[in-house]
């Protein structure tokens, strides 16, 4: 199975055979996804209207956490993959929540225009796939893979320059263009990688995988519209405070 840059996709290539009668479905997928979604805005419902304010700070930490232990998990055993998918979403429908919460507070509407924005996002890529106007080849999967290297890099190094008490590259950052900039390249980036994620699910399904490698597939469609929708929640943010200064 072919190389992609999702890290719960990439755990799905490692399995070669698939042994149940019981398979993968399109329709399986479209409801499993759905299915996140839908926890994910219940939860962030809940921690808007519930969770107190003194304990906002703890609960992203704790959100993050949670977050990012359960798409390891599932994405690394196919037995564990529908709970911890199903953790995922809630622990991250508390993040946006409380981060949509926020935004929300300083400039009313932008969560609105950040869904419209995700949602025409993940349709414009989808038929962009299923039209093959995008083809997804080995050069493009090299081509990501450099690309998220990159971003990788570069974030890692932003941390380290800023624990070290450096504000160059915050000055830099703070530059509105430039963080312009590097917003617009991660919500393409983000886009690009939908149509790595829907290769993956169409193999998945062709190939005849297991039924239960849906919840893995879904988990992975999650983390990049969860990926666009922060990336246009900030960007929105820094282009109206740009304008409004």
């Amino acid at each position: 199975m072919r190389e992609t840059s999702n890290p719960v996709f990439r755990s799905i290539s490692r399995s070669e055979t698939y042994t149940s009668a019981d398979v993968a479905t399109y329709g399986g997928i479209i409801i499993k996804t759905l299915f996140l979604l839908l926890t994910a805005v219940g939860a962030g419902f809940l921690s808007i209207m519930y969770v107190p304010v003194e304990t906002l700070y703890s609960m992203l930490m704790v959100a993050m956490v949670v977050g990012f232990i359960s798409v390891i998990i599932a994405s690394r055993s196919i037995r564990l993959a529908m709970p911890f998918s199903i953790l995922y979403s809630l622990a991250e429908g508390l993040l946006l929540g409380i981060i949509t919460a926020i935004f929300e507070a300083m400039i009313p509407g932008i969560a609105l225009t950040a869904i419209m924005g995700t949602l025409v996002i993940f349709f414009v890529m989808l038929f962009l796939y299923a039209s093959r106007t995008i083809r997804v080849t080995n050069r493009f999967r090299r081509i990501m893979f450099s690309v998220m290297l990159g971003l990788l890099v570069f974030f890692i190094l932003f941390g380290i320059l800023s624990l070290f008490g450096s504000t160059m590259m915050a000055n830099i950052m703070m530059n509105p263009m430039i963080a312009l900039g590097v917003g617009a390249i991660m919500i393409i980036v983000g886009a690009l990688m939908l149509t790595l994620d829907f290769e993956r699910a169409e193999s998945i399904v062709e190939n005849g995988a297991d039924k239960r490698y849906e919840w893995m597939v879904s988990l992975g469609l999650m983390v990049t519209i969860v990926w666009i929708y922060i990336e246009i929640l900030r960007f929105v943010a820094i282009l109206t405070m740009s304008r409004n200064r």
